[in-house]
């Protein structure tokens, strides 16, 4: 599907019901792995400040998918439960989408690539694109970053003289 990403953030949630205060989660995101989840909400902050046509792949495995780790910039893995038979996809301004998920406590892989830049200024479709992986899981995987994309070198600034 496509969706829309604003402020550099979108969220995955498996139960609507569920009514975390995303300012904490924000807030913990940023501390370190730039991922923070309650169980059934995780937040995930992104290199874009925006993408309003990001390509997101939702896929439902029946155990662990294969670590293709080299074709993607950016990496998460945590846990999340799903209730209701949906996964909910938001980003602050714009619509949620959702996607049919069956209920099951999940490990959830969120990798991204295509990155251009960190932050703003930027384009509205910088041409990243996203992909969630969820298999059935017992274990609480917890909230980390597998693989942070940094930005090319530019070099020195040439110096006026």
């Amino acid at each position: 599907m496509t969706v829309a990403l604003d402020y550099g953030q979108f969220t995955l949630s498996g139960n609507l019901d569920d009514d975390p205060d995303f300012t904490t989660l924000l807030r913990d995101a940023h501390v370190d792995a730039h991922i923070a989840s309650t169980g059934h909400t995780v937040l995930v902050c992104v290199p874009h400040q925006n993408n309003f046509r990001m390509p997101l792949r939702v896929e439902v495995w029946a155990a662990p998918p294969p670590r293709d780790f080299g074709h993607w910039e950016e990496i998460f893995e945590c846990a999340l439960a799903v209730d209701g038979g949906e996964l909910w996809y938001g980003s602050p301004t714009v619509e949620s989408r959702r996607c049919e998920v069956p209920d099951g406590r999940y490990g959830v892989r969120i990798c991204g690539r295509g990155f251009v830049n960190r932050g703003w200024p930027g384009s509205t479709t910088p041409g990243d694109v996203w992909r969630v992986q969820l298999w059935p899981s017992r274990r609480n995987l917890p909230d980390r970053r597998i693989r942070a994309w940094h930005p090319p070198e530019t070099g020195p600034v040439p110096q006026a003289g």
